[in-house]
């Protein structure tokens, strides 16, 4: 220990030359003293990680958490590259004893791959400098003991980082209130620029009870390789999500977790001649959302607004986007994503790629947030505390894609893991209790959580969604979000495939998961029961409202959480064999048939997303595709793997495409249901570990995009892997299938039996046409014609009753009794409005 303070008391006398020479560089500075109101979040210049584990009190910054590498990243201010110095300071103290913890600076934070502010915060690596509960002064991996005297509950420490021929040297200094000094120093650091952070950590990987716990205040960064950044600030306003339809605009701001004491209310401003104010909307106090709906907007414009958040000390801040005319001047493009796992965040390449394509709307089918995104687990009990766990994870999703939610309709829905269940079979939103769900390993219906955090679950990610169809709540009073949505002459079923799911546990005999069929059944429809449901009644009554309703729309598409078959043969690294996975949708069987007669009387195309495999399928309901086409979008960033090689496990599959990939044709999946898989995106079999984003690209991550032409009436399917250059072509930017080009006609695949009359209409452009057989009295399908000319086809030798009109005028005309012909040629019928 003497040579070593021989050594520090050397270096030191050096750092003050180097300082001196330095000292008429260019030199930027930042401050702060954390002399706010009391609040879980810390301010637009830091971001904590994890959000619940820090706090802003009595005029402090105080870490509270009990978990290894607990940090708040400094957002504005950077260690630049290059040579110079950079100094920093920051006073704190020992405020809760307890296990070992160390806490102090972190200095350098960079990560190879990606530089963005944001996976800095998440990704990156520096240099630990600061002092242990154990009375310790440390700078990297060496330590030295401080004085007996030294007060480690209240001390000064500075860090001086200094370039020279060999790299940098490092000085770290402790000085307590009462002037008891330590100092400590590194020569030959190899690096040093990126982030600053202050940390508290403890060097077990999870959760440690009674850990020690310090706190920070009055922090100073100087320096010549000191940079300002204030474009990284990070709030108060977070970002905005909003959604435009039927002359309706709903918007959501998102601010952080503000104190009691802070400006409770939101503005709206629009930029008319000049920006006004057009509403003002209170901040929910646990899911810190403000909701603006406006009627009677004017969708024939793009219109600049802003959110206004005014601190209570006066700083006003503004957050600025545009809302978008309905386009129904052009096709409508849409960009489909789903499923976030937090190793790829910021998802660079791939935010970067879909601002290329710029699309129109956009679409995150669930999983939001996993649980062990930001690198850290959950806290499932009590409410407040697993309220503010989600909201961490899930600032994660709109730190990512704000700037592109900002200018755009975005429909975002919840998943399983955003509620924090692997499996959601919501059942109505009945309570599953913790005992019961973790005996039944996910496989039990209900809700874990509690309801106030899945409620700020819905009302984060679902409260600017048009108003639901029916918003009566489920049980222990849940919230329901299943609605209607047209945009660019779109007609968008928003709804859940989870909330009123049965459970497997209701059917399950098998050892093992519930969930996971490992045996092939002599019977897959023993497992359909009477009364087991997927979207239950109520979503299925507004489907049966939803596919009559054409009011400004010109084709439909259905949008849910899962696909509604069982494609994925191998699940995991491990490519473990499943003959079916009860968490898609292709259980129950006959519910979901009932959906998929539904979408198919009005040709709707379905996107969603869930299962980690792209997929593009054709569903067979009685027959090989006889039903509508779907499009299971690729994850953003694929987790938990999932493969389709059925060949492998001796599925038959016949009647390929014409391209001719393998795994390819027709099938049926382990629930009997009939399948066309047209294109499937499985990972590589071996894929990299490192670079993250290659890791993430051979995994099959990426993201969809669709383009509807309403014109002509076809749907352009797109699947664009994750870590490419779409400004650059190649035929290996998309998975090997796609794009395809479906007609919407072709969502309604059934053979005809025979034909009506070819109807010409003279005084009606577009109109619609619904179908009843008047035997059965059944809606046989209801669709919006190309053009005047129409030729119904029909699936039996009934008569039938057809209404030809316009719904926007409800201009009608009924014909009774008409007679097909198995003669597609035969008869032309006019009808004149």
């Amino acid at each position: 220990m003497l040579q070593l303070k021989k050594r520090v008391l050397f270096l030191f006398l050096s750092f003050l030359v180097v300082l001196t020479c330095d000292s008429e560089k260019a030199s930027q500075s930042f401050q702060a003293d954390f002399d706010t109101v009391d609040r879980t979040w810390i301010g637009a210049d830091f971001w904590s990680v994890p959000l619940e584990d820090w706090q802003v009190k009595n005029g402090r910054l105080e870490c509270i958490g009990k978990r290894s590498n607990m940090r708040v990243n400094v957002l504005t201010a950077f260690i630049k590259e290059g040579e110079g110095d950079v100094s920093v300071s920051v006073r704190m103290g020992l405020f809760k004893a307890g296990k070992p913890a160390t806490a102090g600076l972190r200095l350098g934070i960079w990560d190879e791959e990606d530089q963005d502010v944001r996976a800095l915060c998440y990704h990156g690596h520096g240099l630990d400098v600061g002092v242990s509960s154990e009375r310790q002064l440390v700078l990297g991996p060496a330590k030295m003991d401080l004085p007996a005297n030294f007060d480690v509950t209240d001390f000064t420490l500075k860090v001086t980082a200094s370039s020279s021929d060999n790299g940098y040297d490092v000085f770290l200094e402790a000085k307590d209130v009462n002037g008891v000094f330590a100092g400590l120093a590194e020569s030959e650091i190899e690096d040093m620029r990126g982030l600053i952070a202050l940390f508290n950590s403890h060097p077990d990987r999870w959760e440690v009870e009674n850990l020690a716990c310090f706190w920070f205040d009055d922090l100073s960064l100087s320096g010549s390789k000191l940079q300002n950044e204030p474009d990284n600030a990070f709030g108060p306003i977070l970002w905005s999500m909003y959604t435009l339809s039927r002359g309706v605009m709903k918007m959501t701001a998102h601010m952080p977790p503000i104190g009691t004491n802070d400006t409770q209310t939101v503005q709206l401003q629009l930029d008319n001649d000049g920006w006004q104010t057009v509403a003002e909307a209170p901040i929910d106090s646990n899911a810190f959302v403000a909701v603006f709906k406006i009627e009677n907007w004017d969708a024939t414009k793009d219109t600049p607004y802003r959110l206004v958040y005014e601190d209570n000390a006066g700083a006003v801040s503004y957050y600025t986007g545009v809302i978008r005319h309905d386009p129904v001047d052009k096709p409508l493009v849409l960009g489909g994503m789903t499923c976030q796992f937090g190793s790829g965040f910021p998802y660079t390449p791939l935010v970067k790629n879909l601002s290329t394509h710029d699309p129109d709307m956009l679409y995150f089918s669930g999983d939001q947030i996993y649980e062990s995104n930001g690198g850290y687990g959950i806290y499932r009990f009590p409410a407040d505390l697993a309220i503010t766990n989600y909201l961490g994870k899930f600032y994660m999703f709109g730190w990512a894609f704000g700037d592109l939610m900002r200018n755009r309709p975005t429909v975002c829905t919840p998943d399983d893991h955003d509620v924090f269940q692997g499996n959601l079979w919501g059942e109505g939103g009945v309570n599953n209790p913790i005992e019961q769900w973790q005996r039944l390993t996910d496989s039990s219906g209900g809700y874990v959580q509690p309801a106030e955090m899945v409620e700020v679950v819905h009302k984060t990610q679902c409260s600017h969604l048009p108003d639901p169809y029916d918003p009566t709540p489920m049980a222990q009073g849940i919230s329901v979000w299943y609605t209607d949505l047209i945009y660019g002459r779109i007609s968008f079923a928003i709804v859940s495939d989870r909330i009123f799911k049965s459970g497997p546990q209701k059917v399950a005999w098998w050892p093992g998961r519930a969930d996971h069929l490992k045996q092939v059944l002599p019977d897959p429809f023993a497992l359909d029961e009477p009364g087991l449901e997927l979207l239950g009644d109520r979503q299925m009554e507004f489907l049966e409202n939803w596919i009559r309703d054409w009011r400004g729309a010109d084709m439909k598409v259905l949008l849910s959480q899962t696909i509604f078959m069982n494609a994925a043969t191998h699940h995991g690294g491990e490519k473990m064999v499943l003959v079916a996975d009860l968490d898609s949708g292709g259980w129950p069987q006959t519910s979901r048939n009932q959906a998929l007669d539904l979408m198919r009387k009005a040709f709707a195309f379905h996107i969603a997303g869930d299962q980690h495999l792209p997929t593009l399928i054709q569903y067979g309901i009685d027959d090989f595709r006889d039903g509508s086409w779907a499009f299971c979008t690729p994850a953003i960033y694929v987790g938990y793997e999932r493969r389709f090689l059925p060949e492998q496990v001796g599925i038959d599959i016949v009647n390929p495409p014409e391209h001719g990939l393998p795994n390819t044709g027709e099938f049926y999946d382990g629930f009997g249901n009939p399948n066309y898989v047209y294109a499937v995106g499985n990972p590589v079999d071996e894929p990299r570990q490192s670079p993250r984003y290659d890791h993430g690209q051979d995994k099959s991550s990426g993201y969809g995009i669709i383009t509807f032409d309403q014109i002509e009436r076809t749907i352009t399917v797109e699947a664009w892997h994750f870590n490419i250059d779409v400004t650059t072509p190649h035929p290996d930017n998309q998975f090997p299938g796609w794009p395809l080009v479906l007609s919407q006609f072709d969502n309604d695949g059934r053979a005809a039996v025979a034909y009506l009359p070819t109807l010409k209409i003279d005084g009606l452009d577009n109109p619609v046409f619904e179908l009843t057989n008047e035997k059965t009295g059944e809606l046989e399908y209801i669709v919006r014609a190309k053009g005047s000319t129409f030729k119904p086809k029909v699936f039996s030798t009934d008569a039938y009753t057809l209404q030809v009109g316009d719904p926007d005028t409800q201009v009608w005309k009924k014909l009774e009794g008409l007679k097909p012909s198995r003669d597609e040629k035969k008869n032309i019928l006019e009808i004149q409005f």
